[in-house]
């Protein structure tokens, strides 16, 4: 009688501990929300879940973000206007140039076209360096918006006072972009990264590009090339205008070169 107790008593212990062990399955499994509460000072369940997105982040989703951060508009705008430089002849180079009063796409078409090899290295050089921080950082619609809006504004100017004159070249846009440095400097100085040093790279770009011109207006007359003041002056006062109405206030900027 008393074997057949203990075996009774050990079989409930048997029964006990696997119930124990079945309960500690359960509660493994259930959500966070049903388990006994986070001790203090544990991560969240958000942060959890933070932590392993971040570590099970799919190849493709990492490839698209990295394909975000390339400033595809300025390395567009740059091939386009490398192509058409050796492969446009005198027919597409009429098309595309702006002359006063003529048709509507030759506001923006004519910063396709190039006098020389050297007008295009310089602009393309430029371009590079003053626009790929400005689209990673402000985005590629509105950097677009900023150098068409030089454009537009650059062939205006110089329709408005030199309408005889024939008008080719980048440097509106250009120029539309470094000025827009300003707008973008004050609306994020405190989240930008070298944003001394960015300030110093602008007036070494002003001064010398406003020495290079007053050299050329004094010993060559502004010819051979001549310099579309009047384009260069409209498409900076744009860019200076428009990065305050366009560019806008990031939280927070991520440092990529």
């Amino acid at each position: 009688m008393s074997r057949q107790h203990n075996n009774s008593y050990s079989n409930n212990n048997d029964n006990n501990n696997n119930e124990e062990q079945n309960k500690d399955v359960r509660l493994f499994l259930l959500p966070p929300s049903v388990t006994t509460p986070i001790p203090l000072g544990a991560p969240s369940a958000a942060a959890q879940q933070h932590f392993i997105d971040d570590l099970t982040m799919k190849k493709k989703e990492q490839k698209q973000r990295r394909l975000w951060r390339v400033p595809w508009f300025i390395l567009l705008i740059c091939f386009v206007q490398i192509a058409l430089h050796f492969v446009a002849n005198a027919c597409l180079q009429k098309l595309l140039i702006y002359q006063p009063e003529s048709e509507y796409w030759r506001y923006f078409t004519y910063m396709l076209l190039h006098a020389d090899t050297c007008h295009l290295s310089l602009n393309i050089c430029l371009q590079l360096f003053v626009g790929c921080c400005l689209e990673l950082e402000q985005g590629h619609c509105r950097l677009s918006l900023i150098y068409l809006l030089g454009g537009l504004c650059g062939s205006l100017a110089h329709s408005w006072l030199q309408p005889e004159l024939l008008l080719l070249g980048g440097s509106a846009g250009v120029y539309a972009m470094m000025s827009s440095h300003i707008p973008h400097l004050v609306l994020n100085f405190h989240h930008l990264s070298y944003r001394y040093a960015r300030i110093l790279s602008l007036m070494i770009l002003f001064s010398t590009d406003m020495g290079l011109t007053i050299y050329h207006f004094h010993y060559h007359l502004n010819r051979n090339p001549r310099i579309s003041l009047e384009a260069h002056l409209g498409g900076g006062i744009s860019g200076l205008l428009g990065g305050f109405v366009i560019y806008r206030r990031v939280a927070s900027l991520k440092t990529y070169f």
